[in-house]
C-alpha cells in the first residue's frame, strides 16, 4: 500500500488501534493472574507467560505508527523539535499521575520511600538507565522508560531505515546488542530486570515495526487479512516451539534470540492489520479500548492493588466451580473497574496533554499539514 506524499495527511488505521487493544488486556490478564495468585484452568497455562508479549506487541505498533505518522515529516530542527514535544505531552500527563498516585499510596502504606535522586530520574525519563530503579516508579511503567528512550532515537533511526533492506539490517544489529547485552548482564550478575527491561534488550521489537511499516508501503492493501491470520498462526508456531529455545540448557543467545523474534509475527500482525483488518478482529469495541489503552495499561496496577486489598479476588476464589468460573469472573470484574477509569483518565488528563502538543506545535511548523498523531505504545 502506498503511502500518501510526505507532507499530505495520513488517515487514521483503525486495525492499528485496535492492536493496542489486545496488547493492554493481555497485560491485564497476566497481571492479573501474577499479582492475585489466581488459579488459571489448564487449558489457558499459556497465558502466564506468553500474555506478557503485550509489552513487545506495544513495541511493535509503537514504532510503526510512528513512522506511519511521521515519515518524510522530520526533515527540519523544527520538525524534530515539534516530535519531541509532542511525545512528551502525549506520555507525560497520565505518566505524572501514575507516579504521584503511587508516591502517596507508598506514603500511605508506611514504605520507605524513593530517593530525590529515584524521583528525579523518573520524572527525568532515564530511570530504565539505573539498574535499581529500572522497573520505575509507577508500576508497570519500565516500558514507559524504554519508550522515551526509543523516542530519543527515533528521528535519527527514520532516517537510517529508509528502506526494507536498511529496516531489516538495523533490526539485525539491534539483535545481535540485545544478545550481547544479555550475555555481558548475564556475566556480570547484574539485575535480572535491568536486562529484560532494558533499551537494549527490547530495541528489536521497535525494529520489527519499522520493517513492518516498510513492507506496509510495498504490500497491496487485499492482502491485510491473509496477513494477519497468517501472523496469528506465527504465535502459536512461537508459543509451540518455546520449549526449545527456553529450557536451561539452550544459552543465552538462544534465549534472546527467541525473545526477540516474536517481533517478527508481531511486526507481520501489525502490517496485516494496518491494511485491511478483519471486521471480526477490528470494530468500534476494540478501535475504543485500543484509543483507551494507555490509560488501560499504567492504571490498571493499581486497580488490581485496590481490589486486593477489598478482598475481591479472594472472595472470588472462594466461589464454586473451580478455576474455569472464578479465573474468568477475575478478569471480568478487574476489566469492568479499569475501562471506565481508563476512559475518564483519557477525556481528562490525556486529551488536555494531546491538545496542548497540537497548539504548541503549530507555532514550530505553522504551515505543515496535520499528521497523524500516533498513540502511546504502552
Amino acid at each position: 500500500m502506498a503511502v500518501a506524499a510526505s507532507h499530505a495527511y495520513r488517515p487514521h488505521l483503525p486495525g492499528v488501534e485496535s492492536l493496542r487493544a489486545y496488547a493492554a488486556f493481555a497485560i491485564v490478564i497476566f497481571h492479573v493472574i501474577h499479582l492475585t495468585q489466581a488459579p488459571v484452568p489448564h487449558s489457558l497455562e499459556f497465558m502466564k507467560l506468553f500474555f506478557g508479549y503485550g509489552v513487545p506487541l506495544f513495541f511493535v505498533v509503537s514504532a510503526f505508527s510512528l513512522a506511519y505518522g511521521y515519515e518524510g515529516k522530520l526533515s527540519t530542527k523544527a520538525q524534530t523539535a515539534e516530535f519531541y514535544l509532542r511525545r512528551v505531552l502525549r506520555i507525560a500527563p497520565l505518566y505524572y499521575l501514575a507516579v504521584a498516585v503511587q508516591l502517596m499510596s507508598i506514603k500511605a502504606q508506611g514504605y520507605d520511600m524513593p530517593s530525590l535522586g529515584d524521583i528525579a530520574l523518573s520524572l527525568g525519563f532515564v530511570f530504565n538507565m539505573s539498574p535499581h530503579i529500572v522497573d520505575g516508579i509507577a508500576p508497570a511503567s519500565w516500558s514507559i522508560g524504554v519508550e522515551m528512550l526509543f523516542y530519543a532515537a527515533f528521528p535519527l533511526l527514520l532516517a537510517i531505515a529508509t528502506t526494507l533492506p536498511r529496516a531489516i539490517f538495523l533490526t539485525a544489529i539491534f539483535a545481535a546488542g540485545a544478545v550481547a547485552y544479555a550475555i555481558v548482564g548475564s556475566k556480570l550478575k547484574v539485575n535480572p530486570s535491568f536486562v529484560v527491561h532494558g533499551v537494549a534488550f527490547n530495541l528489536p521489537y521497535f525494529g520489527f515495526g519499522l520493517i513492518a511499516f516498510q513492507l506496509f508501503r510495498l504490500t497491496p492493501a487485499r492482502l491485510g487479512s491473509y496477513l494477519t491470520f497468517g501472523a496469528l498462526a506465527l504465535t502459536v508456531v512461537a508459543w509451540a516451539v518455546a520449549p526449545i529455545f527456553t529450557r536451561p540448557d539452550a544459552g543465552v543467545y538462544r534465549n534472546v534470540l527467541y525473545m526477540a523474534a516474536w517481533g517478527a509475527p508481531f511486526g507481520l500482525l501489525c502490517l496485516g492489520m494496518a491494511l485491511r483488518p478483519p471486521g471480526v478482529l477490528s470494530n468500534p469495541v476494540t478501535q475504543l479500548l485500543g484509543k483507551i489503552s494507555f490509560g488501560v495499561y499504567l492504571a490498571h496496577p493499581q486497580v488490581i492493588f485496590g481490589l486486593s486489598r477489598l478482598g475481591v479476588y479472594d472472595a472470588i476464589q472462594r466461589l464454586p466451580g473451580g478455576s474455569g468460573i472464578t479465573f474468568p469472573l477475575a478478569v471480568l470484574v478487574t476489566s469492568a473497574a479499569v475501562i471506565p477509569l481508563a476512559w475518564g483518565l483519557f477525556v481528562f488528563v490525556e486529551t488536555p496533554g494531546i491538545q496542548m502538543g497540537r497548539r504548541i506545535a503549530r507555532r514550530f511548523v505553522p504551515s505543515r499539514s496535520t499528521a497523524v498523531e500516533p498513540a502511546v505504545a504502552a
